[in-house]
């Protein structure tokens, strides 16, 4: 019996001792928050006033496109007119459909911009004025309308 208890008592001590160490490194819940979950906006309509990105002034360029369509985040922008100011930077994408050599006014076309998601219950006014002072990462001509 006098061998027993001091076994019992190591016993009892080690799932202790392991518990005291804390979560390893890593592992074990998240502190803190990493912000909004960006999406992607994707608005498509008519493109107009396009202006490059000039990288001998490293002059920012513009788009504007009126909103016929877009995803479930910039549904609310439907109809709207959105106008990218010096929002058309270096790191855009430009993407011309087939036979199209320059975005030129009225051609049909598509906007991506990505940016934190907004509460659905936002309006269209509001997204707006957030996703125009964002830059635009993608723009893809598709031609003229047929």
């Amino acid at each position: 019996m006098k061998k027993v208890l001091p076994l019992m008592i190591v016993a009892l001590l080690i799932p202790s001792a392991a518990l005291a160490k804390g979560p390893k490194p890593g592992k074990g819940p998240v502190v803190g928050s990493h912000g909004k979950a960006k999406v992607l906006y994707v608005l498509k309509g008519k493109l107009s006033g396009y202006s490059a990105y000039d990288s001998s002034t490293s002059t920012n360029g513009s788009i504007t496109i009126d909103v016929r369509r877009a995803n479930r985040h910039g549904r609310a922008l439907k109809g709207m007119q959105l106008v990218f100011q010096g929002e058309v930077t270096s790191d855009t994408r430009i993407t011309l459909g087939d036979g199209v050599s320059a975005i030129a006014d009225n051609d049909r076309g598509l906007v991506k911009v990505r940016a934190p998601r907004e509460p659905k219950s936002m309006s269209g006014s509001d997204l707006a004025a957030i996703l125009t002072t964002l830059a635009v990462r993608q723009v893809v001509d598709q031609g003229p309308a047929s």
